[in-house]
């Protein structure tokens, strides 16, 4: 009976500590739960990709080198925290300055895109949502296994900074604190959303 009871409570605290930490999923290469900053060749991983986006257009290094910084948030319509954070990620994506852009990478929208799609209609998202991309694509989306996760890369496609996993505080807050970090070590002007 005791080991009946023992084994009941270690499920539910496993089960607890899962909620907790997010969704995850884990890779088909097992590989780790955070983006990683090395990539093949002169630049970061996001130095040279081609991907598909929500709308059926196309994004690559080219909107990437574009900005000063890049926000990437890795979700997806499985994710509970994920839906639950997308209306505040979509006022803060509205509210940054010229030369930072934040952009969604959705990775089981190819499943309902067009549920997708709805569903960033309804959190007012306006932004770049990726869902498919090339090989390099692929490969530096394979190393996300939890969600929500953000990263940040500069222009050179660099991940730059701390990644973020999940958010618990106040997004705009944290991801500007981020941002800035990044930008300030780049040479970059920091920003404030609050003029």
């Amino acid at each position: 009976m005791k080991v009946k009871k023992s084994l009941s409570l270690l499920l539910c605290t496993a089960l607890a500590l899962a909620l907790l930490a997010g969704c995850s999923k884990k890779s088909a290469g097992g590989s780790s739960g955070s983006a990683s900053g090395s990539g093949s060749g002169a630049g970061g991983p996001f130095s040279s990709f081609t991907a598909d986006t929500l709308d059926g257009g196309t994004f690559s290094q080219d909107e990437i080198q574009a900005k000063d910084l890049t926000i990437i948030n890795f979700w997806g319509m499985f994710c509970n925290p994920c839906r639950a954070e997308m209306p505040d990620l979509a006022a803060y994506a509205k509210a940054l300055p010229d030369n930072v852009q934040l952009i969604t990478i959705c990775i089981d929208a190819l499943d309902d895109l067009e549920g997708t799609q709805e569903f960033l209609d309804s959190c007012g998202y306006e932004g770049v949502t990726l869902v498919n991309g090339d090989e390099t694509f692929i490969s530096i989306t394979s190393t996300i296994q939890a969600f929500p996760t953000t990263i940040f890369v500069n222009s050179q496609g660099e991940i730059v900074g701390d990644t973020i996993e999940g958010n618990w505080g106040n997004l705009a807050e944290s991801y500007t604190e981020a941002a800035n970090k990044v930008l300030k070590a780049e040479g970059k002007a920091e920003f404030s959303l609050e003029e």
